[in-house]
């Protein structure tokens, strides 16, 4: 099977994968590079109001309450994820908005309309349109994603992997071979075409090494793996297992990517 006919998950399932084990979700998700937020906060005001969509277990809703904003909305469209953020996250900045994007009821103007790991869960026009009448006037709109699995960019656990994944329905972000946010031209000109200004792109590297039951915690979290019938995912678990015990004495090394595009209104 060619990559461009690989089976894909809807982007429905976005709102319904993540809640179903949310705080091993949570835990099997790496923290975003620091350089990232500091790049971002390096163009806005002190104190900035900011939107974030699709907070999921409030991975990033931490950081960017750690960056002083004034008032921090959080859109999240699974109940479940809403509750597990709110208990973790009490903060009178805080507001959480339980809902998809870009229906969701907001109002006011946001220096920061950020978005990490979600966006490819919308569809990209008109979450896009929504967006820019979110801004503030020269307003900054950012998207991210950890890109764990990088086949041919010698990462060596990806490449022993990415076999495994050949009957997998994956998501929107995703193909055999290289996760969509890694493709710096279509971005560039999907931000042009919604009428964004000064889109910058940046990526950041991390090298780490994994247990097997880090690995299968990792996999255990994808909405792919989460979405496939119990024996069908019992079965791929089992041989990920297998594979990092087997190749990698139980330590597999893991690379990760990061992909930041911003732009202004």
């Amino acid at each position: 099977m060619s990559a461009t006919s690989h089976p894909s998950l809807g982007r429905e399932v976005g709102g319904v994968a993540f809640g179903l084990d949310a705080a091993g979700y949570h835990q099997a998700r790496l923290a975003y590079p620091d350089q990232l937020y500091d790049e971002l906060f390096a163009y806005l005001p002190t104190n900035p109001s900011i939107l974030e969509i699709g907070a999921g277990s409030g991975l990033v809703t931490q950081s960017l309450l750690k960056r002083d904003p004034r008032k921090l909305v959080a859109i999240e469209p699974d109940p479940a994820l809403v509750s597990f953020t709110e208990r973790r996250l009490a903060d009178a900045r805080l507001t959480m908005i339980p809902a998809a994007f870009p229906d969701a009821s907001i109002d006011g103007e946001f220096d920061l309309v950020a978005c990490a790991a979600a966006f490819h869960w919308m569809e990209p026009s008109a979450a896009l349109e929504r967006v820019r009448e979110l801004l503030a006037p020269n307003g900054m709109w950012a998207m991210w994603w950890h890109s764990y699995r990088n086949p041919g960019r010698g990462d060596e656990l990806a490449d022993q992997i990415t076999p495994l994944l050949r009957e997998v329905a994956l998501p929107p972000s995703d193909t055999l071979f290289q996760h969509y946010s890694l493709d710096e031209q279509y971005h560039r000109e999907t931000l042009a075409r919604a009428g964004f200004k000064s889109v910058e792109y940046r990526l950041y590297s991390q090298e780490r090494q994994l247990t097997t039951a880090q690995v299968i915690a990792l996999y255990q979290s994808y909405s792919y793996v989460r979405m496939l019938p119990e024996e069908m995912k019992t079965r791929l678990i089992e041989e990920i297992a297998n594979l990092v015990d087997q190749k990698f004495d139980g330590l597999a090394p893991n690379l990760v990517l990061t992909p930041l595009y911003f732009a202004l209104k």
